[in-house]
């Protein structure tokens, strides 16, 4: 059998992050929003070197920044977050609150969105973003447009 240039389960792209005590970030993604590991190898120094966790059906890779990481660095060590992850899940409202009691911080509360999403933003405790989300309406490109101009323009 031949190897696959995209091994069976991933996608295209996947989400790499660099956080300090990563052990404890891979518990919080347990507990928060459900995820699996995959994979996780372990460092001489007991830091995660590397792990894979599945959330729904995508991945996120993980590892606490090193010398070998080839610069990866943590949000912990920025003023603000580098990046957001966007999550969709089947209810938004139950997650939202599943994530904040396992220690995630509410930056904006769970609302309906102009474009046809029900979302929340979460920040993990280790200064990523989450942006969480659930699809609550189809929406036309021109309808998202015009409402955007709508909600966007002086009152």
């Amino acid at each position: 059998m031949a190897t696959q240039p995209i091994p069976d389960g991933q996608h295209s792209i996947t989400p790499y992050l660099g956080i300090k005590d990563a052990a404890r970030a891979i518990d919080f993604y347990k507990a928060a929003f459900g995820a699996t590991e995959m994979f996780r190898l372990d460092a001489p120094d007991g830091r995660i070197g590397h792990a894979e966790l599945k959330i729904g059906d995508s991945s996120l890779m993980l590892a606490d920044p090193c010398d070998q990481a080839g610069g990866l660095t943590s949000s912990q060590s920025l003023q603000g977050s580098a990046i957001g992850l966007h999550l969709y899940v089947e209810d938004v409202d139950a997650t939202f609150a599943q994530a904040l009691k396992a220690g995630a911080t509410q930056v904006n509360a769970v609302q309906n969105q102009f474009y046809g999403d029900r979302s929340g933003t979460l920040k993990d405790p280790f200064g990523n973003l989450w942006f969480v989300a659930t699809h609550v309406e189809d929406v036309s490109v021109e309808e998202i447009r015009a409402r955007a101009a709508k909600m966007f323009s002086p009152q």
